[in-house]
């Protein structure tokens, strides 16, 4: 295994043992009560945090950090954090059975040494069945929470995974922002030129969020031709460039059809940006009204907090 400078990531391919776990460091862990504690749910949040707590008491680190992408769906990635990076860092592209099961980043000032990593691949294999399980339980959930016609999240991933980034932004202290999206004249449209064009029309805007946003963001599909970003970490500032970014990409889509030439597509969107004692409800009605705003004010345009793009100066959404 290879720690902290060392270029190459080393795959840990984790076996489940059938002996009764003996872990020893410290004489702190019971390996019984280990599986015990990270079996108690499915929940792929609870099986990391379980064992990186445990895995802490095994050897001192500065920070960790669990990543796993879905293969299978165009979900956001799913990440898990806690500490401050330091120096050195080790890093497992986990996997079992052939299966991915992520990837781990550990960080501290000093190396770890080789007793050190046979400890954390100890308990890493002891976690193996648990990690399996909760990320089959996820991609089950994850069949739940997706809109079939545009890969997108409906509105179960809004709740589910907003949930969690609000949690995790609250803990944290860290900035989060949702947009609340509206194509401009979508009836006429699919009126017009007919539902498989509307679909069409959808699945690009799809691909348009896709592409300008991160893979840990969250894009969601509320139904119809109405979308909502969430932005973890991403103050008004930063939301505004993007918002920006996904009105005039989504504005150079063209229509497929011969008879649509001419036809312009353009979006409304409005930004709120979570403040304290607010629920993920409350922040998207907030990006909601900010989104009804910018349609009362012409349409194709960004407004959020008193600060719009393309927009009647004179207008202002209250943020609070």
């Amino acid at each position: 295994m290879s720690a902290a400078n060392q270029a190459e990531t080393p795959n840990l391919t984790l076996v489940a043992s059938n002996a009764t776990p003996q872990l020893k460091a410290r004489d702190s862990i019971d390996g019984v009560e280990f599986l015990q504690a990270i079996s108690a749910s499915l929940e792929l949040d609870h099986v990391v945090r379980t064992a990186m707590s445990y895995l802490s008491e095994l050897v001192a680190m500065r920070s960790w950090e669990y990543a796993f992408q879905s293969a299978q769906f165009e979900a956001p990635l799913f990440q898990l954090s806690d500490g401050k990076v330091d120096r050195h860092r080790l890093e497992y592209t986990l996997g079992s059975a052939g299966q991915p099961m992520g990837h781990l980043t550990l960080t501290r000032g000093r190396r770890f040494s080789e007793q050190e990593q046979e400890k954390i691949e100890g308990l890493l294999g002891l976690a193996a069945p648990a990690l399996r399980n909760a990320l089959r339980f996820r991609e089950l959930s994850l069949q739940l929470e997706t809109d079939p016609m545009t890969g997108l999240g409906n509105r179960r991933a809004l709740h589910t995974q907003g949930e969690r980034w609000l949690a995790d932004s609250l803990r944290q202290h860290r900035p989060l922002t949702m947009l609340a999206l509206d194509l401009d004249r979508f009836k006429p449209i699919n009126d017009q030129f007919g539902h498989p064009e509307g679909d069409r029309l959808l699945c690009e805007v799809a691909r348009v969020l896709r592409e300008s946003t991160r893979p840990s963001d969250v894009c969601v599909r509320m139904g119809g031709d109405e979308f909502v970003v969430l932005l973890p970490g991403a103050d008004l500032t930063c939301a505004m460039d993007c918002a920006e970014r996904i009105r005039q990409t989504i504005s150079e889509i063209e229509l497929s059809v011969p008879d649509a030439a001419g036809v312009r597509v353009s979006a409304s969107i409005g930004l709120a940006m979570h403040h304290e004692g607010m629920t993920l409800d409350q922040l998207y009605n907030q990006a909601d009204n900010a989104l009804y705003a910018a349609k009362h004010a012409g349409s194709n345009r960004v407004l959020a907090g008193g600060r719009s793009s393309l927009a009647k100066p004179e207008l202002r959404i209250a943020a609070g």
